[in-house]
């Protein structure tokens, strides 16, 4: 991730060299533009994180995906998407719904999962920074931030758009806050609808800052 370098006083006729760009016969000031957080816009540490292909289940509630930001990790994790992905196995489907919740405390159990970067040059996550599938204990709820629907049924126009169906559409809007994961706070995808038919992968991206 880079950060602005410096900032400088201008002032006519003395000063910095300030950068710029010709456009219509005209030198315009060439800028780049930070987040809120300082960082140039678009070189934040990106991840990408799936479960791979889970199985459905009849029960009440099921965790499918944890990922958690541990106190003394140094970092804030921001979510850009998260993804409902049925396979595409022929099987009588059904509706599901979901939750994404905010939690207060890591998932445990389960199976560790390893985030991949979108840039093999990206920071190594802090070992503070960790996701795991189907947790079967810890990830306690502090809240629900929004519910999700899905179809196990993979004839349904839903299972041929759920790779480019992110769940978080106003992740898309620069004037809305993405879900942010200080130290000692994380996220967990609940199936909350009962049934055991099909199976589903959970991919969520976010970035290091």
């Amino acid at each position: 991730m880079s950060y602005a370098n410096d900032s400088i006083l201008v002032t006519p006729g003395s000063g910095a060299t300030v950068a710029t760009h010709l456009a219509q016969g005209k030198e315009h000031q060439a800028v780049v533009i930070t987040g809120g957080r300082g960082h140039i816009w678009g070189t934040a540490d990106c991840f990408i994180v799936d479960t791979a292909l889970s199985a459905n289940v009849a029960a009440a509630r099921t965790t499918h995906f944890d990922l958690f930001n541990a106190s003394g990790s140094g970092v804030v994790l921001e979510i850009h998407g998260v993804f409902i992905l049925p396979a595409l196995t022929a099987v009588a489907g059904i509706g599901l719904t979901w939750e994404l919740i905010l939690t207060s405390a890591v998932g445990t159990g389960g199976s560790s999962l390893t985030p991949r970067k979108l840039d093999t040059t990206n920071n190594n996550l802090p070992a503070q920074v960790t996701a795991r599938g189907k947790p079967t204990g810890g990830a306690t709820t502090n809240y629900i931030l929004t519910y999700m629907n899905s179809s196990s049924e993979e004839t349904s126009p839903y299972a041929g758009m759920a790779s480019i169906l992110n769940h978080l559409a106003f992740a898309a809007s620069p004037d809305v806050q993405t879900i942010t994961l200080n130290e000692g706070e994380g996220i967990k995808v609940d199936q909350t609808f009962n049934s055991s038919i099909g199976t589903t992968n959970i991919r969520v991206v976010f970035s290091v800052k």
